[in-house]
């Protein structure tokens, strides 16, 4: 008999809610709840984007929606940019998560910003980018990075493309803090994508790979795998 268990998912730069369609029927089907959601300013609420949005607006839908929710014991799912705001979320949230999973996402010490662990010249671009779309957000890259792995010959890929929307920049600028190590005292799963490697989480990795504990995970799949590889992702989940 399959145990009923809560996922919470997460999304990185410029996704949304919409980026787990493919996963949330095979974990449903599956006997699970689920739960999504688009961190403020972004997908479905990116009629809210502002330029008071930080990196703590994002630790808070997360710790809000588990509270409102009332979740115990939720598996809370964090993709690219949103290891982050998960791991300041999971701080707060000690004793209602049974497990973090992180997948190919970000990682940072307390104290540190999105920012602080890229290369300068991918911060100085970001920034720029940024400051020309009018200095709130970073606007929707035109051109999608190999790591993601999605082609514009692939069938998911117009409907991809018109879902991003501009991520906050303050985000990316404003520190997290927590205490302990990442994961809040709940079972952690660290997953990298390795088909391609995505080079600007590589201190990530190593973070990740130095804590004590871990399921570290990999995979042969691109970074977007939630969506080239729904069902690889589904029976990750499901195992974690």
């Amino acid at each position: 008999m399959t145990i009923p268990k809560t996922y919470v998912l997460t999304h990185g730069s410029w996704h949304g809610a919409w980026c787990w369609r493919h996963v949330v029927p095979l974990l449903t089907a599956a006997g699970h709840r689920v739960h999504t959601l688009s961190f403020t300013g972004m997908g479905d609420r990116a009629h809210l984007l502002n330029a008071g949005i930080t990196v703590e607006t994002f630790v808070q839908d997360i710790v809000s929606l588990i509270e409102s929710e009332e979740l115990e014991d939720a598996v809370l799912v964090a993709h690219s940019f949103g290891g982050i705001p998960v791991t300041g979320a999971a701080d707060r949230l000690r004793g209602r998560l049974s497990r973090v999973v992180y997948l190919d996402a970000a990682l940072v010490e307390s104290g540190q910003c999105a920012f602080d662990t890229y290369p300068p010249a991918d911060v100085r671009a970001r920034t720029l980018a940024a400051q020309q779309a009018g200095g709130v957000a970073l606007p929707v890259p035109r051109v999608l990075s190999p790591i993601w792995g999605l082609t514009p010959d692939m069938p998911d890929y117009p409907w991809f493309m018109r879902r991003l929307t501009p991520h906050p920049l303050a985000t990316y600028t404003t520190p997290i803090h927590y205490s302990g190590a990442p994961g809040g005292g709940a079972a952690v799963t660290y997953v990298e994508c390795t088909a391609p490697q995505n080079p600007l989480i590589g201190s990530a990795r190593a973070l990740a790979a130095a804590q004590a504990g871990w399921n570290y995970v990999k995979m042969a799949a691109p970074h977007e795998m939630m969506i080239t590889h729904p069902r690889e992702t589904a029976e990750l989940l499901l195992a974690s």
